[in-house]
């Protein structure tokens, strides 16, 4: 009798420490591994950093030479992107991005992208009014170069300067 209450809290202590609702990890192709400190985060911060700094050379460095670059549904290179942010310096001081998340996903199928979140700030010079836009980017690698890369963000409120 002994012997089975010490086997029914066993088993009982087992079950118990199971966790039922705990994620799957599985081997599909678009599962895998994230990153918040794999090289490649710094990589894109050194983009952004050099998009604040106005840093063209910089701003590129990251890119492959025959890199795509998706701003919305534009598909642009990344030439044309880092020459359009630099503009937006014409139009806006103190340009940041705030509020930085930057995380990288090894993917099963082999491929990896830094994911990106970011809020962008910026005083307008016209008006001195804060422009404040939430956006969201990724970049695809091939080993340490940019080959695709897309942002997303409401450009509304941010053209409305081109056109005062």
């Amino acid at each position: 009798m002994k012997t089975n209450i010490y086997l029914i809290l066993i088993i009982a202590l087992i079950f118990s420490c199971q966790t039922p609702n705990a994620v799957q990890i599985d081997d599909s192709e678009w599962s895998g591994t994230i990153s918040a400190t794999d090289e490649r985060n710094a990589l894109m911060n050194s983009f952004t950093d050099a998009y604040e700094n106005k840093d063209k050379e910089a701003a590129l460095a990251i890119f492959a030479e025959d890199a795509v670059f998706h701003v919305n549904d534009a598909e642009l290179t990344p030439q044309d992107v880092v020459n359009a942010f630099m503009t937006g310096h014409e139009y806006y001081d103190d340009i940041k991005n705030i509020d930085r998340t930057t995380t990288t996903m090894f993917y099963n199928n082999g491929e990896i992208y830094t994911n990106y979140w970011y809020t962008w700030n910026g005083t307008n010079k016209k008006t001195g009014e804060l422009l404040v836009a939430r956006g969201y980017a990724w970049f695809k690698w091939d080993g340490l170069k940019v080959i695709e890369a897309y942002n997303a963000f409401d450009p509304t409120e941010y053209n409305k300067v081109f056109s005062e």
